[in-house]
C-alpha cells in the first residue's frame, strides 16, 4: 500500500503544480497594474507559496516513491538469490553445473548480485514509474481538453500510439540483450581475464593485452550488430506524431493567447500540461525498457530454475533391484526408498561412466574393491579416470552402468548427506575459503561445536598450527590478502590446510579419507613427513589415495593401476614390483628421476625420494 500510495501522489502533484502554476500566471497582469499590498498580489503571494509546497510535496513523493520501491526490490531480489542458490546446491551431484539452463541460471543470479540495471527487482520501481507517468499523462490529456477537446484527444492517440510502439521496440531490445547469453558470458570471460588478478601474471608474461582488448570488441561487435542497424519505421512515425501533436498543440495555444481569447494564467497552464505530457511519455519509454529487461531477466530465472528443477533429483529414490531384493527378506511391511548411510566394504561393479558432451567413457566397466579400515592407491597415466571415480564415490556424479555398493546395499540408494558426512576429503585443488583460519578447518565439522584445542590438533596434525600461529591474527586471520590484516598462503600451505580440515571432520565422525595428490603443492620436506606420517593418519580408516609420488602411494594396503578405464593391476607394493607390470615400469621411471637429485648428496637425496633405497635393494636383487 506505501509503494501503491507513492506512485498515485507521484502522479497526482505534477498535475497540481501546473494548475497553481497557471493560477499564479494568471493574477501576474493585475499585480503589475496594482501591486503586491493590492488583493491581487495577496493572491499571488498565496499561489506562489502553495506552488512552493506543492514543489517540496513533489520532491518528497518522488523520494518516498524511490527508496519504497527500492527497499521492495532488493528484497525481492534477495529472495531470488536465495531461490538460486537453493536450486544450484539442491541436487545430489555436479552434472548440472555444466548444463546450459544452470550456466544461465548462475549468470542472472550474477546479474542479480551485481546489481545490474536489468536485474529483477528494478520491476518495481520501473512498474511504479511507468504508471505514475500514465497516470499524469492522462491527467495532462484532461487538462488540454479544456483548451479544446481535439487537442486532449489527439494527444491522447498519438500518447497511446506512441506507448505501444515503445513497448514493443522495448521487448526487441530485450530480446537483444538477453539473445545471445553465451556472447554476453563470453564478454564476461574476456572482460575478467583482463582486469581480475588470478590471470594477471600470465596475461602479462605472454603479452595477451592487446589480444584480450579487440576479442572483447570483436565479441561485443557480434552481438550488436542486430540491435544497432536501421531505425524501425513504426515507432518513428508515432514519435513524430507525438512532437507533431506537442508543437502543434503549442503553436495553436500560443496563437489563441496572442488573440486575446485564453487569458496568460491559463494559456501558461495548457503549455505546462503539454511539456508535463511529453515529459511524461519521455519516461515512460525508459521505464517501458527497464520493466522489459526487468521481466525478461525474471522470465529467465524462471525458466532457469524449472529447468535445473526438472532433472534435480528426488529426496527419496526407488531402490536397485538387487537392494530391492534383499530388502522383500526383511519383514518390512513398507519398504525404504532411502537408505542410512551402511558401512563395510566398497566395490565398484562393472561401472561405466562418460562426462555429458564427450563420445567416450571414462570408466568403462571397473571393478574394483575398497576394503573397510584399510588404504588403497590408485594410480595411472593422466586422463585414466582416478579422479572421475573419486568423484563416484562422493555421489558427484552418478554412474551411467553398473553400480557402486558398500556392504552390498547400492550408493545410489543411499541418503547422499548421510553418506557425504562419513567422507573427508583432500582434492588436488581444494577451495581457498576467503574466511579466517579457523573456520577453513572448522568447515570439515559444523554439526558440533568445536574448542581451540580441537582446531589446533587438526592443524598439528597437518603440520601447519605454526605457521597459522605466526600469522598477524593468529587463528582469526582472513586468509585473503584483500582483506584488512589479511594473507594468503602458498599451495603447500593451502593443502596442508585442506588436510587439517579433512581431519578435523574424522575427529567428528567420517571414517572414510579421500586424498587426491595430497602431496602436489608441497615442498620436500612437507611431502616427506606426510610419507612418514601417511600410516597414522590413515590408521583404521577406509582411505582411497590418489597420487603420482610413489612415496605415498606404497604405504597404502594395496594399490591398483587403472588404465583405459579399467583396473588392470592390484596388489601390494612389493606383489606389483614383482609383477613388472605396468606399476612397475612407472615406479622406476620416477626412481630414475630422482637419481639425478641423489648427486648433491645424500642428505638431499634422503629429502627428495625416501623410496631411492628400496628401489636400489630391488634392483640389486
Amino acid at each position: 500500500m506505501v509503494a501503491f500510495g507513492t506512485v498515485l501522489l507521484a502522479a497526482v502533484v505534477p498535475l497540481a503544480l501546473i494548475s497553481t502554476i497557471g493560477a499564479l500566471v494568471e493574477t501576474v497582469p493585475l499585480v503589475a497594474a496594482q501591486g503586491l499590498d493590492s488583493s491581487p498580489g495577496r493572491q499571488a503571494l498565496g499561489w506562489a507559496a502553495l506552488a512552493g509546497l506543492t514543489l517540496l510535496l513533489l520532491w518528497i513523493a518522488a523520494a518516498l516513491r524511490s527508496a519504497a520501491a527500492t527497499a521492495l526490490g532488493d528484497r525481492i531480489d534477495a529472495l531470488l538469490q536465495r531461490e538460486l542458490m537453493r536450486a544450484v546446491m539442491t541436487p545430489t551431484g555436479t552434472a548440472h553445473l555444466e548444463e546450459p539452463a544452470t550456466v544461465d541460471l548462475i549468470s542472472v543470479g550474477r546479474e542479480t548480485f551485481r546489481g545490474a540495471w536489468g536485474r529483477p527487482g528494478r520491476l518495481i520501481s520501473a512498474v511504479g514509474g511507468l504508471v505514475a507517468g500514465r497516470l499524469t499523462l492522462l491527467g495532462t490529456c484532461a487538462l488540454l481538453a479544456g483548451f479544446h477537446m481535439l487537442l486532449g484527444a489527439a494527444l491522447l492517440l498519438a500518447a497511446v500510439w506512441a506507448a505501444y510502439e515503445e513497448k514493443a521496440a522495448s521487448r526487441t531490445e530485450s530480446a537483444h540483450h538477453y539473445g545471445d547469453s553465451e556472447g554476453a558470458r563470453r564478454l564476461e570471460y574476456y572482460y575478467a581475464l583482463g582486469v581480475e588478478p588470478p590471470a594477471a601474471k600470465e596475461v602479462r608474461v605472454f603479452g595477451l593485452p592487446g589480444f584480450l582488448t579487440d576479442r572483447f570488441l570483436q565479441t561485443w561487435r557480434r552481438s550488436m550488430t542486430e540491435v544497432i542497424g536501421p531505425l524501425p519505421p513504426r515507432p518513428v512515425a508515432a514519435g513524430l506524431t507525438l512532437a507533431a501533436v506537442v508543437l502543434g498543440g503549442l503553436a495553436w495555444i500560443v496563437t489563441e493567447a496572442a488573440g486575446g481569447h485564453v487569458t496568460p494564467g491559463a494559456a501558461a497552464m495548457w503549455v505546462q500540461a503539454l511539456m508535463a505530457a511529453l515529459a511524461a511519455m519521455q519516461q515512460s519509454s525508459w521505464m517501458s525498457l527497464q520493466t522489459e529487461l526487468a521481466m525478461a531477466t525474471l522470465h529467465r530465472f524462471d525458466a532457469a530454475v524449472a529447468a535445473v528443477t526438472e532433472t534435480e533429483p528426488g529426496t527419496a529414490r526407488t531402490p536397485s533391484p538387487r537392494t530391492a531384493a534383499r530388502q522383500s527378506d526383511d519383514a518390512v511391511a513398507t519398504p525404504a526408498t532411502t537408505v542410512g548411510a551402511p558401512r563395510g566394504d566398497i566395490r565398484f561393479e562393472g561401472v561405466s561412466f562418460g562426462y555429458p558432451g564427450r563420445s567416450s567413457d571414462v570408466l568403462d566397466g571397473l571393478d574394483l574393491e575398497i576394503p573397510e579400515g584399510r588404504s588403497l592407491a590408485v594410480v595411472g597415466a593422466n586422463g585414466a579416470g582416478k579422479t572421475t571415480l573419486v568423484k563416484l564415490l562422493c555421489r558427484l556424479y552418478e554412474p551411467t552402468a553398473g553400480r557402486i555398493a558398500v556392504a552390498d546395499v547400492d550408493l545410489a540408494d543411499v541418503d547422499a548427506a548421510a553418506w557425504r558426512r562419513r567422507i573427508a576429503t583432500v582434492f588436488q585443488n581444494s577451495l581457498r575459503f576467503a574466511l579466517p583460519a579457523r573456520d577453513n578447518i572448522t568447515l570439515g565439522g559444523l554439526d558440533t561445536p568445536a574448542t581451540a584445542a580441537d582446531v589446533r590438533a587438526a592443524a598439528e596434525r597437518a603440520g601447519i598450527a605454526a605457521e597459522i600461529e605466526a600469522l598477524p591474527l593468529g587463528w582469526e586471520t582472513p586468509l585473503a590478502a584483500s582483506y584488512t590484516d589479511g594473507v594468503d598462503l602458498s599451495g603447500g600451505q593451502w593443502q596442508r590446510l585442506a588436510l587439517a580440515r579433512a581431519l578435523f571432520a574424522i575427529e567428528r565422525g567420517a571414517d572414510l579419507l579421500i586424498l587426491d595428490e595430497p602431496a602436489a603443492h608441497m615442498d620436500v620436506r612437507a611431502e616427506a613427513r606426510l610419507y612418514e606420517e601417511f600410516m597414522e593418519l590413515t590408521r583404521g580408516l577406509t582411505t582411497v589415495v590418489i597420487s603420482h609420488r610413489f612415496s605415498t602411494v606404497r604405504q597404502a594396503h594395496r594399490i591398483a593401476v587403472i588404465d583405459a578405464g579399467r583396473v588392470v593391476e592390484q596388489g601390494t607394493h612389493d606383489e606389483l614390483m614383482a609383477a613388472q607390470g605396468q606399476y612397475a615400469t612407472m615406479f622406476r621411471l620416477q626412481a630414475a628421476r630422482f637419481d639425478v637429485a641423489s648427486l648433491s648428496g645424500p642428505d638431499q637425496r634422503h629429502v627428495d625420494d625416501p623410496d631411492t633405497e628400496a628401489r636400489r635393494k630391488e634392483t640389486k636383487a
